[in-house]
C-alpha cells in the first residue's frame, strides 16, 4: 500500500481508537503514537518514509530479510508489545497505541495484492479475498472508504 493510503487507513483506526479507547492520555499523543507505530513495519525498506531516516536500521534489515518479510509478520508486533511494555518503560496506553498503529499497517497490507507473511518464516501470504493492486484505484477506494466510515462509527 502506498504511504499516503497507509496514513489514511491509520487515520481511520486512530479515529476509532480515540473514540472507543477511553484512554487517559492526550488524544494527540494517542494519534501520534498510532502513526509512529504504523511506520515501524516499513523499517525494512531503505526508501520508505521511516527507512530513509534510520538507514543504519533499514539497510541491514533489507539486506538480511528483504521488504515485507519479518517486519510484516506477527513477531515484531509481539516484540513491540513486549519491548515497550516491559518494566514500565512506557505507559500501557502508549504501548497499546504503538501496537494498534503497527497492526493497522499490517491490516492495510493484507488488503493489497502482495499480502503479508503473517507467520514468517513461513512464506504463505495472507491477503484479502479481493486484494487491491498497490497504487490502484481500488486501494484508494478502500483507504478512503475506511476513513470515511470511521467517522460514522
Amino acid at each position: 500500500m502506498l504511504f499516503r493510503n497507509h496514513l489514511i487507513v491509520t487515520g481511520a483506526i486512530a479515529v476509532v481508537t480515540v473514540k472507543f479507547g477511553n484512554f487517559d492520555s492526550s488524544i494527540w499523543l494517542q494519534v501520534l503514537m498510532i502513526i509512529m507505530g504504523s511506520l515501524l513495519p516499513d523499517l525494512d525498506h531503505p526508501g520508505s518514509t521511516i527507512g530513509k531516516r534510520v538507514l543504519f536500521i533499514s539497510i541491514p534489515l533489507s539486506a538480511f530479510f528483504g521488504h515485507r518479510q519479518i517486519t510484516h509478520s506477527l513477531w515484531p508486533f509481539v516484540g513491540v508489545l513486549l519491548l515497550f511494555g516491559a518494566d514500565g518503560l512506557m505507559s500501557n496506553e502508549i504501548v497499546l497505541c504503538i501496537a494498534i498503529g503497527y497492526a493497522s499497517h499490517l491490516f492495510a497490507d493484507i488488503l493489497t495484492d502482495s499480502g503479508i507473511p503473517f507467520f514468517w518464516p513461513l512464506q504463505y501470504r495472507f491477503k484479502s479475498l479481493i486484494p487491491a493492486k498497490t497504487g490502484g484505484v481500488f486501494e484508494y477506494v478502500l483507504a478512503y472508504g475506511l476513513f470515511l466510515s470511521s467517522f460514522y462509527f
